[in-house]
């Protein structure tokens, strides 16, 4: 049984550069933002609430990014696997294919990424509630929050296989070139999660006041509903197959994985990295931590445009790799780089000036807004070329070559960053460790374009010498 012949693709490999990022990148960004956005203004919600749930739900981020880091894993690789076969035409030239159809490969490599991220997802849900006690303890947390904790993350993590899954879903159709589809559905989402967060955090309407369980809750119910819309579309344009077709599930895994792997480690290296500083962070009290969390909500959305663009030249790079149009990589990186750094100058000045005042939308306490405003008047001055970092990362990820990537995280945060902010932290107290932060992001990603570029000309020569 074969479904190749109505696969919906896009081509990426045609045109202007600019233009197929374009493309690539609105329908992300909106999707990007508006979730960005809503998370924002959850936390402001939050804020309302106390001090002590804003900590509470600070201390949850680093366990939240754990495993939308492992699913973020598998969806880079089902993404670079995808969109270099969609790019080369034909799939055997990478891939021994199940059927000799290539579509047919394409699709059952998207099932079987469907299938393994279900699995995994649950079993790491299960263990990572087993151990929310102890794990927040020893990340600093008062036993007094841990009520707190428990309330959001005891509805939040069973539904955490609802959104890797559906983020699979979405990685799917972007690698296949397709980013229309996916962006709607996160905007649509976000925007009925924002309608949800009051009636449950409140308890508008005749709703009980669950406060962060109804957090929790308005999100799972956002979550469900974007998973079904995400299933009956890839469903109905064959970007899968029409069963969960086991046979070779074991071959599609380990093609998956070896880009998925590094790219978890990649990403899993950020929340231990932010757990150890929210550690160091609770020594100078909940507000410390609150304000820390503040200003990671708004460091979201002023970066919400780099985040965007580094999952749309994923498909684009590794669509145009599997063509051997190398020129158009060249050209596609180097034009996102030079959007980072125009993007990291445009909102840094704002966030040093005004970063008090925006602060304080979200938490009105003076202590907390010190913080945050303390580290938006520095981290900012990195943003630039901590986006040229993640367009440089997820182009190793898009060519099939993850281990740079990884490298780089690693060395950022683990042969930089923590030492740093723990020297810094000694002698400057948490503005050392902001200091830290930005001074690990220029460095990395100075050595990130550097890296690619000279492994890029490395491997055209290497192509060109096969050809």
């Amino acid at each position: 049984m074969t479904y190749s012949s109505q696969m919906s693709t896009h081509d990426l490999t045609q045109g202007r550069v600019s233009g197929s990022l374009a493309r690539l990148t609105a329908p992300m960004m909106a999707g990007v933002s508006s979730s960005i956005l809503v998370q924002m203004l959850e936390m402001g919600f939050i804020g309302q609430l106390s001090t002590a749930h804003v900590a509470a739900i600070t201390f949850t981020f680093p366990l939240v990014m754990v495993l939308t880091s492992i699913a973020l894993g598998i969806s880079i690789g089902t993404s670079s696997v995808i969109a270099r076969s969609v790019g080369n035409r034909q799939v055997s030239t990478e891939l021994t294919p199940i059927s000799g159809q290539g579509g047919d490969e394409v699709a059952r490599l998207g099932t079987h990424s469907l299938i393994l991220v279900f699995i995994l997802m649950i079993v790491i849900s299960a263990l990572c509630w087993l151990a929310i006690d102890p794990l927040f303890l020893a990340m600093g947390a008062s036993p007094e929050l841990l009520p707190l904790i428990h309330s959001y993350l005891d509805i939040y993590l069973p539904s955490t296989v609802l959104f890797t899954t559906a983020m699979i879903c979405g990685s799917i159709m972007r690698a296949n070139g397709s980013a229309n589809i996916p962006g709607a559905i996160m905007t649509i989402g976000a925007l009925v999660n924002l309608i949800l967060d009051p009636i449950f955090i409140f308890g508008w309407f005749g709703f009980p006041a669950m406060e962060l369980a109804g957090a929790a809750t308005a999100m799972t119910l956002t979550r469900f509903g974007t998973l079904l819309v995400s299933l009956w579309y890839i469903n109905a344009d064959n970007l899968v197959l029409r069963e969960a077709h086991f046979a070779g599930w074991l071959r599609s895994a380990k093609r998956i994985l070896h880009v998925g792997v590094p790219a978890m480690a990649t990403n899993l290296i950020g929340p231990v990295t932010a757990a150890y500083i929210t550690f160091l962070i609770a020594d100078y009290g909940e507000a410390a931590v609150a304000g820390f969390g503040v200003a990671n909500r708004i460091e979201a959305v002023a970066a919400m445009l780099m985040f965007a663009l580094s999952g749309s030249i994923g498909p684009f790079v590794g669509q145009n790799w599997g063509a051997h149009m190398v020129d158009r990589v060249r050209t596609g990186v180097t034009a996102s780089y030079l959007f980072c750094l125009g993007w990291g100058l445009l909102v840094t000045l704002p966030l040093f000036f005004f970063g008090a005042e925006i602060a304080s939308l979200i938490d009105a306490s003076a202590p907390v807004i010190a913080v945050a405003a303390m580290y938006l008047a520095i981290v900012p001055l990195s943003y630039g070329l901590w986006g040229v970092l993640m367009m440089a990362s997820a182009s190793f990820n898009a060519l099939g070559k993850p281990l740079p990537s990884t490298a780089l995280s690693f060395g950022r945060m683990v042969v930089i960053y923590i030492p740093l902010a723990t020297l810094l932290n000694d002698l400057y107290g948490y503005v050392g460790i902001f200091i830290a932060t930005a001074l690990s992001n220029v460095l990395f990603g100075l050595v990130g374009a550097k890296w690619f570029s000279r492994r890029l000309s490395l491997m055209s020569r290497q192509l060109a010498h096969q050809s």
